[in-house]
């Protein structure tokens, strides 16, 4: 299982990350290649006034007018130098007499020198003799300045990716903050409460929402034809046994009463399985049991069926249970029904919730289980013969209930006579 939420955020980070670095490298390329051709162009420009500078005197020797040169070459280590070869003269700046650089003299063009200098080399031909002018321009300061504008825009290209990442984790928030709502209404129809209110959906989802209430729909649809199939076949079986058993009058004695047990046999099916439609009500797939509602409704319909028989409830009034209402209400229902058809007077119904699931106890005040059915019921997991009387009867669908649900049923005698039965749902399978 993955997280979208944290597949999001980092690719929206690398999406920030990458443009930004990119962009980083070329405003530092950029910015690099610019800083140089301006200190390309400023050399030039001193050399043409280098070359303004230099004359010839009456003796035709070269004299060079340090006037109109800038102050800059005749401070020392000022970090601009020339050097200019006239013929058998050479003239050096005043800036360069304490460092030892070496000109070059191949051919016109610039480049850097030991990544401190910036140099050119001017070649041309003056009063028709040949003048080649060597101008140099420290880099370091330059390259500082440089450094910092370029840390400078990294800070803030920081700054602004953070400022990023954080607004994108608030949109992300506020996003995903409306699954909250759609969290909401699953559990609405866990509960049965309403249907969403595609209003309240975003359009992405929508599709998502319509599918879910059109596969609960049909799974309802579906479970209701089958338990209304049930109920008729059981209706219809009425009639031909009441005939079968006006047929039973006319046979010998011994196979009148062998009829008999099998129609009493055939009755406790039908009865049976008409009381558990009327135990489970309407289908209601993935919907929770509510306490509140079904115990309730649940202990209505066994008054009804056994009015004789007293029943006393405990359950806090809020719990809902997360397992499906249907599987619940057939487990309680089949339990509840064992205990009132062998309770002399009163039976005794507790539900409790803690931290790890549901536990919850039914007992009854009859007769009871001997010792050695009870043993039977506990080694062999309750299956029993259900067309057996006694409190085997339901309990293997009880099983099969619990046992979906990775819970556990126990057996043992109540303190009021009869049967007690223990069933504990974790909520960790729910």
């Amino acid at each position: 299982m993955y997280s979208l939420k944290r597949n999001l955020h980092i690719n929206l980070l690398l999406t920030i990350s990458l443009p930004l670095i990119i962009l980083i490298s070329v405003l530092a390329y950029s910015f690099e290649k610019f800083t140089l051709n301006y200190i390309e162009s400023r050399l030039l420009h001193d050399a043409d006034n280098i070359i303004t500078a230099l004359s010839l005197d009456d003796q035709q020797h070269w004299q060079l007018n340090s006037k109109v040169l800038s102050d800059l070459y005749l401070r020392v280590n000022s970090g601009h130098y020339f050097v200019v070869k006239a013929d058998d003269q050479t003239f050096r700046s005043r800036s360069l007499f304490d460092l030892d650089i070496t000109p070059f003299w191949e051919k016109n063009h610039c480049q850097e020198i030991d990544e401190q200098w910036y140099a050119c080399l001017v070649s041309l031909t003056k009063n028709d003799r040949p003048v080649s002018i060597w101008v140099a321009e420290d880099i370091r300061p330059i390259e500082q300045s440089q450094r910092g504008i370029v840390l400078l825009v990294i800070v803030m290209s920081i700054f602004t990716m953070l400022l990023l990442a954080y607004l994108q984790y608030r949109v992300l928030e506020r996003g995903f903050s409306k699954l909250d709502t759609i969290r909401q209404m699953v559990r609405n129809i866990h509960l049965g409460e309403s249907k969403p209110d595609s209003q309240k959906l975003p359009i992405e989802i929508q599709p998502l929402m319509d599918e879910i209430e059109r596969l609960l729909a049909q799974l309802e649809q579906r479970i209701q034809r089958s338990r209304n199939a049930v109920g008729n076949v059981a209706h219809e079986l009425k009639r031909p046994l009441q005939r079968f058993r006006s047929l039973l009058e006319h046979l010998p004695t011994d196979q009148e009463t062998e009829g008999e047990r099998i129609l009493s046999e055939f009755h406790h099916i039908i009865e049976r399985e008409l009381k558990r439609a009327r135990i489970a009500g309407m289908a209601t797939p993935g919907r929770y049991a509510v306490l509140n509602e079904d115990i309730e409704q649940l202990i209505k319909i066994f008054n009804t069926l056994y009015p004789n028989i007293k029943s006393s409830v405990s359950y806090p009034q809020q719990l809902v249970i997360p397992q499906d209402r249907d599987d619940i209400l057939e487990l309680l229902g089949n339990l509840l029904d064992n205990a009132n058809k062998f309770a002399h007077s009163h039976i005794y119904l507790s539900i409790t919730s803690t931290s790890q699931g549901w536990k919850t106890i039914i007992e009854d005040d009859g007769r009871g289980v001997s010792e050695s059915d009870l043993q039977m019921i506990t080694n062999r997991g309750i299956r029993l013969d259900e067309s057996i009387s006694g409190h085997g009867l339901g309990l293997s669908m009880c099983h099969d209930i619990v046992n979906g649900y990775s819970g556990k049923m126990t057996f043992s005698v109540s303190s009021h006579g009869g049967l007690k039965v223990e069933v504990f749902m974790p909520l960790s399978d729910a």
